[in-house]
């Protein structure tokens, strides 16, 4: 008993002269790299998020008042990518490698990407990827402040990417409560593109938004998951550039 009135007197006497968090009691203040190492652990629920080597993300989504289409992203290591838009009369394909990138499109054909379409389709792909990092992703994080997204009181990141991504910042509204990523604004060619994240679940070990809209000028995307696996066998063929196009033809 002597020992609590004891405590009890040394924490009234510490609050008086205005140390009002003795002993440790005080919530820690938070900095960008705290906010977003907890960011990082609460994705990788299951602490697997380094043995994922590739992935096969789909997606329904529609762009204002179009029909849907479906939206498939593979990712492999050492930088393949392949994104897929198909609808009921197109399809487009934009997928690269270390060596280079193409795309095509119905009524276009094909055609190689250049170097700054290059980087932005890898900067994306590397974003979404469940293996994402953003201590390696970003160069710099800074905390900006607080900020309410979608309804929730947020953390205001702004985020530099790497040199070689050749992308504005990028803003990241963070959740205080669950460190999920809420809301995000990009800068690309020029165009603001603002996209909201919700509905996260656990889906194979990591946490995965079900449900992402973005705001891309006047118009509105809505893209919903269907599925997405993990480590699944992707043939390298589909990320090679076509003969057609290669410098071998």
């Amino acid at each position: 008993m002597k020992k609590l009135l004891l405590m009890t007197a040394a924490v009234s006497l510490l609050a008086v002269a205005g140390c009002q968090c003795p002993f440790g009691l005080c919530p820690e203040k938070e900095s960008a790299e705290t906010i977003v190492a907890k960011m990082q652990k609460a994705i990788d629920v299951s602490g697997k998020q380094n043995q994922i080597s590739s992935a096969v993300i789909v997606y329904d989504s529609h762009l204002g008042k179009k029909k849907n289409n479906r939206i498939t992203l593979k990712l492999k290591e050492k930088g393949k990518i392949r994104l897929e838009v198909r609808s009921k009369n197109s399809i487009v394909i934009k997928a690269c490698n270390k060596k280079g990138g193409w795309e095509y499109i119905t009524g276009k054909g094909l055609r190689l990407l250049k170097e700054k379409e290059l980087s932005k389709l890898r900067f994306q792909a590397a974003y979404l990827a469940p293996n994402a990092k953003y201590n390696k992703l970003f160069t710099d994080i800074k905390l900006d402040a607080s900020a309410k997204a979608a309804g929730l009181e947020c953390w205001k990141l702004v985020c530099t990417p790497q040199i070689k991504y050749n992308t504005a910042p990028v803003i990241l509204f963070v959740d205080k409560e669950n460190y999920m990523v809420v809301k995000t604004i990009e800068t690309i060619n020029l165009t603001e593109i603002i996209t909201y994240f919700g509905d996260y679940e656990e889906h194979n070990g990591i946490m995965t938004p079900f449900m992402m809209v973005s705001q891309i000028g006047n118009r509105i995307m809505e893209s919903k998951l269907i599925s997405a696996e993990w480590n699944v066998n992707i043939a390298d063929s589909e990320f090679e550039t076509p003969r057609t196009l290669s410098k071998s033809k």
